[in-house]
């Protein structure tokens, strides 16, 4: 009995022993097995991750291939250029300052942060974007872009059509894809033909700014650059023949307190660079003004800004210097020597020298008549109770005596709504054309304005004929307007900031002003 059942468990345990054997042979067997199809589909893997990076490189955005296709978008006519004969249309762009960045290496990827600038640039807007720097984004990551750079976004993500979608992120340093490669064309090629940006600000309680931009510019631009402070005229001839054996060609100026150069129309971007360098050397000042004329005058740029002002927080009063109406200053001085929160040119003046005038008709400020009226123009006066009144002078003025505060200019633009019809004289040169021009006065909530609208700059603005103007002002709900002295005068301060482009690229001296101050 034991034998047997000693002979059974033996028996047993062989068994046990063959299936654990067996057991694990299978199990030895699908692990080398699933080992096998591990290293398989990883080397699958690496091999269709790499073939993927390969034809995302082959089709990869460059430089070259952006600004090429930029400047179809655009629809630039460049079929003249030396470019198109090498059909080098990206270069064309650089050279001509489309595009004012210095590109050495078109074969590179091209970024999103430099698609960005470049089609800001490319559409005209590069002063809205340094006007806007400081405007708030929604994208979080922003913080390694320039102050040019966020303000191109700014302007990139509130223009319509948008060039770049609001989100989270903005991803600058990241190549751009082929999708949106083609996407970004699309848009540029309707901002092209339909471009608008409006932007509302409120810098201080009761006080509202209204930003406009729409048109973009369609010819090819030329350049007038001016080099200013340079002490003698001897020391600006000087240096003006220094610049000949480099193949720039200026012209000696004088330059507010001092004398400067001012170059030819240069057609080549380089020479804009090369200038820049060169006053950056010397401690020169540098002003860099586009001039081009529109090739389709159905779409030009225009950017005006209109400042409204709330009557139960702020009162309009005129400002001079503190050395009164015959010192001519620049408006940020006069705004700063009167501590205003805003400030806008206003009345015609005459110029005597660089720093003395004398305002042309009536002005009169807390009660005290500074100048005598002009027969035939219009005026605008208002009390310290906000009751104001326009009207051409005529003969006697004895109707605006209790008025505490009066300018003239003209012509008179709006009366109650209606075009006021009245050139009152003024040459058809100032009236037809198209100019910077300044306006003041009521809209039909009873607030006061101040409105600019920018000019003489073929890629920022062309400005505006009278009629023009005062279509532009019925439009936002004006009654009452009077234009202003425009041209290289038109300027606009808010809250200590230029917020126009000025036609001459520096503040002109003025005799006066109308500045912004809280009611008493």
């Amino acid at each position: 009995m034991e034998a047997s059942v000693g002979s059974e468990l033996n028996s047993l345990s062989r068994e046990s022993a063959a299936a654990c054997i067996n057991y694990i042979t299978k199990i030895h067997e699908r692990s080398v097995c699933f080992f096998m199809m591990k290293n398989f589909f990883k080397r699958i893997f690496i091999i269709v991750v790499f073939l993927a990076l390969n034809v995302n490189c082959a089709h990869a955005v460059t430089r070259y291939e952006f600004l090429s296709r930029l400047l179809e978008a655009r629809g630039i006519n460049w079929s003249e250029s030396q470019e198109f004969q090498e059909n080098n249309p990206a270069a064309f762009i650089l050279r001509t300052g489309y595009v004012t960045d210095t590109v050495t290496n078109l074969s590179a990827h091209v970024t999103r942060r430099e698609v960005l600038r470049w089609c800001i640039e490319s559409l005209g807007l590069s002063f809205e974007a340094q006007l806007l720097s400081d405007y708030p984004l929604k994208f979080k990551d922003v913080k390694n872009l320039t102050p040019f750079e966020r303000g191109c976004l700014v302007v990139a993500s509130n223009m319509s059509p948008e060039i770049f979608t609001k989100s989270d992120k903005f991803r600058g340093n990241e190549n751009l894809s082929s999708k949106e490669f083609q996407t970004i064309l699309e848009r540029m090629r309707n901002a092209s033909s339909n471009l608008t940006l409006d932007i509302v600000r409120n810098p201080l309680e009761g006080l509202r700014v209204f930003i406009h931009r729409e048109g973009v510019p369609t010819g090819v631009p030329a350049w007038r650059v001016y080099l200013d402070g340079i002490k003698t005229k001897t020391a600006a001839q000087t240096f003006q023949k220094s610049l000949k054996p480099e193949g720039i060609n200026v012209s000696v100026i004088a330059s507010e307190a001092a004398y400067g150069v001012k170059s030819e129309k240069l057609e080549d971007y380089n020479q804009v660079r090369r200038l820049e360098t060169i006053a950056k050397a010397r401690g020169l000042k540098i002003r860099i003004m586009p001039s081009m004329t529109n090739t389709n005058m159905r779409i030009v740029p225009k950017f005006w800004v209109m400042l409204k002002i709330d009557p139960s927080y702020w009162k309009i009063l005129p400002v001079t210097s503190k050395n009164g109406s015959k010192e001519l200053l620049k408006l940020s001085e006069i705004s700063s020597q009167n501590k205003t929160k805003a400030a806008i040119n206003a009345g015609f003046f005459a110029v005597t020298n660089l720093t003395r005038g004398y305002p042309i008709g009536a002005l009169k400020i807390n009660g005290n008549l500074i100048n005598q009226p002009y027969d035939g123009r219009a005026c605008m006066g208002w009390n310290n109770d906000d009751e104001a009144s326009f009207g051409v002078v005529s003969g006697d003025f004895s109707n605006w005596y209790d008025m505490e505060n009066i300018i003239q200019a003209g012509p008179l633009l709006l009366d109650e709504g209606r075009t006021a019809n009245s050139f009152e004289n003024f040459s058809s040169s100032l009236i037809n054309p198209r100019h910077p021009r300044s306006a003041v006065g009521l809209d039909n909530e009873g607030q006061w304005f101040f409105f600019v609208i920018d000019g003489r700059n073929g890629l920022h603005s062309s400005g505006a004929t009278i009629s023009e103007l005062t279509d532009i002002l019925r439009s936002q709900g004006v009654l009452y307007a009077l234009n202003l002295d425009g041209g290289g005068s038109t300027e606009i301060i808010i809250n200590g900031k230029v917020y126009n482009f000025v036609s001459d690229g520096r503040e002109r001296r003025i005799s006066y002003g109308l500045g912004v101050k809280p009611v008493d």
